[in-house]
């Protein structure tokens, strides 16, 4: 079971969607407060993954989330905020938290952050990954390529389509070229990167800035 603790009703529906969307077949808990109810669905050691916004927790939020992770054995805690401050998410991460969803990326970025979790994967905001910026400065497309490369046009074509969700199939036909071509562009992408899969591709491009 999975479960979603949020205040706001409007970014609740939002991750609810993408929650059922991502795990049709798992069940799906709903909480909006800090209280017996979704301390019980905490404790009862079903909840495989704990998706928990920082307006749930209230002023004390750093507190009560050294003390859950200190207490969540098989349960694996994202956190998710409008904002953050990035050295207590950072001390968050040194305890046990697995991924921090920023809200603001539910509607662009939410479906294939999520499928990455629960393929097994983590997610770290880009703005973990700089020397001094904060949540809310767009820092990305200062970022250079892991490869030190430039995408092609070919390959910035390819990578909105990726963004779209369309098969290599897909792909060949919006584009008039044949699949293993597309697939060529794709292992491009990878190396430029720095991906592992489609998902990453997407996310790695978006934190970067290109999409």
């Amino acid at each position: 079971m999975n479960l979603i603790a949020q205040r706001n009703f409007n970014l609740k529906q939002k991750w609810v969607h993408v929650l059922k969307t991502m795990a049709p077949t798992q069940k799906l808990a709903e909480c909006e407060d800090w209280d017996c109810t979704l301390l019980g669905l905490i404790q009862s050691g079903t909840i495989k993954h704990l998706f928990l916004d920082l307006n749930v927790l209230g002023i004390s939020w750093q507190q009560r989330c050294r003390d859950l992770l200190s207490s969540l054995e098989h349960t694996k805690l994202i956190l998710t905020s409008d904002e953050i401050d990035k050295n207590a998410l950072l001390r968050c991460f040194e305890q046990g938290l697995w991924s921090y969803i920023p809200n603001s990326a539910v509607d662009k970025l939410g479906k294939p952050i999520v499928n990455l979790i629960f393929c097994g994967g983590q997610y770290f905001p880009s703005f973990l990954l700089t020397s001094n910026g904060d949540m809310g400065k767009n820092t990305e497309k200062n970022y250079i390529l892991p490869s030190g490369e430039k995408l092609t046009k070919r390959q910035h074509e390819v990578l909105d389509y990726l963004k779209q969700g369309l098969s290599n199939k897909q792909i060949a036909g919006k584009m008039d070229i044949s699949e293993p071509t597309v697939k060529l562009h794709i292992h491009g992408l990878f190396y430029k990167l720095g991906a592992i899969n489609r998902t990453q591709i997407v996310l790695k491009a978006s934190e970067l800035g290109l999409i």
